[in-house]
């Protein structure tokens, strides 16, 4: 199994994010996606149960579980893989990182672990101060 990660560009918190899916979903058979430019080449290993880990604001902090890669086009024609997932995104603990284009392949163990395993009292702190404390990666 293997997994990637991808910056969400413009997205402020996972909230947005969720809206930004559930609306994707609506025209897709209930399955929100996201477009890359290039297919990864160990498309058989992530599909094994791989996530795509998404970076919100310099923070790596949340996943979904990925269904399919498909070929697509962009609006302009131009070549692309749709990212299937599955709807449900899973809060993970942060992780700063910096910018980067495109996506990036992460191993199992170098991945975060999910908060609704390691601390679902996490998930009950107010959600300003949750924002802030994902911002300074200390969730």
């Amino acid at each position: 199994m293997l997994h990637i990660m991808k910056v969400a560009v413009g997205v402020t918190d996972i909230e947005e994010l969720q809206q930004i899916n559930l609306r994707l979903a609506k025209d897709n058979n209930g399955y929100p996606y996201t477009l890359t430019r290039f297919p990864p080449k160990q498309v058989e290993d992530i599909l094994q149960g791989g996530s795509l880990y998404r970076v919100i604001k310099g923070s790596l902090c949340c996943r979904q579980l990925i269904k399919d890669f498909i070929p697509s086009k962009r609006d302009n024609g131009n070549p692309c893989t749709l990212i299937l997932l599955e709807p449900e995104i899973i809060r993970t603990q942060s992780i700063a990182m910096r910018p980067f284009q495109g996506w990036r392949y992460l191993k199992p163990q170098d991945a975060p672990i999910d908060l609704s395993i390691s601390g679902a009292q996490l998930l009950d702190i107010p959600v300003k101060l949750r924002k802030e404390l994902e911002e300074l990666a200390l969730l």
